[in-house]
């Protein structure tokens, strides 16, 4: 296939292109300095004879949902009553707090406020499906791995010092970019049209203060409480999101596509 994978150069986007061309598909990749991804008019040409579509990108501000409404108007636009896919990238915040229960795709949605124009997004996809258009979401884990992702954002040293938000007992659901990379190939392959796959796997949930701490370790730091308001001045909005206690099931990814994650986990590739 030939695939139009808009935020090739982030951290999703780079892991997808790298699983389909190393599945033999063809990668025409999008980033902001390539196109306009607010602007319809610019988007358009690229999606002439492609047979399928990743968004990955994101504004990763304010804007996000307006960013994810255009292009996915525009794509459904085009890709009408062909059958073509189109992978969308939603997330686990979406899901909220899970508790020990690892959520599953069916699990109620309770995102925190910088993710709460999701829903309705996941709405206007699942939606497509009645225009001809076989749309697949993805809600991925927190990604990790070539030391690119939130957790290598949030956890790198400075000044000798790892710091993770509040007591550190809440759990990442994490997946290693590779294993999601994959997800996505099998998706644009072979799921069902208006499907939904968690990115990530119960076994793949750590405490935040564990993971601190193995960075520590390889690093030669020490590890610091950080008070979650004092982050908030740095993080904004994301500290509510950081602080989720997630576990997901990949049962369904299993079942449906005979995906299962196959790299280090974070602990372990510290």
């Amino acid at each position: 296939m030939r695939v139009l994978v808009t935020g090739v150069a982030g951290t999703v986007g780079s892991a997808v292109a790298g699983a389909l061309e190393r599945h033999g598909h063809t990668v025409v990749g999008v980033d902001r300095m390539r196109a306009d991804l607010f602007d319809p008019a610019a988007l358009a040409p690229l999606l002439e004879g492609v047979d399928g579509a990743v968004h990955a990108a994101s504004s990763n501000d304010a804007r996000a949902g307006e960013l994810d409404r255009t292009v996915l108007s525009t794509v459904f636009d085009a890709f009408a009553g062909s059958d073509r896919p189109v992978v969308y990238t939603s997330g686990l915040w979406l899901h909220g707090d899970t508790g020990a229960e690892p959520a599953t795709e069916d699990s109620p949605l309770a995102p925190p406020l910088v993710v709460s124009w999701r829903p309705e997004l996941d709405k206007l996809v699942g939606a497509a499906v009645d225009r001809g258009v076989r749309t697949v979401r993805i809600r991925p884990a927190l990604v990790y791995g070539y030391g690119r992702g939130y957790p290598a954002a949030l956890l790198t040293p400075n000044d000798a010092v790892v710091r993770y938000l509040g007591e550190g007992t809440n759990r990442w659901a994490t997946v290693h970019a590779d294993d999601l990379g994959d997800l996505y190939v099998r998706a644009l392959e072979a799921a069902p049209a208006g499907s939904v796959y968690l990115g990530g796997a119960a076994d793949r949930s750590e405490q935040v203060r564990d993971i601190a701490a193995a960075v520590a370790t390889r690093a030669g730091a020490r590890v610091e409480s950080w008070d979650p308001a004092e982050a908030e001045q740095v993080w904004g909005p994301m500290v509510e999101a950081l602080l989720l206690d997630q576990v997901a099931s990949g049962e369904r990814a299993a079942r449906d596509l005979g995906w299962r994650p196959t790299r280090p986990s974070i602990l372990e590739g510290l």
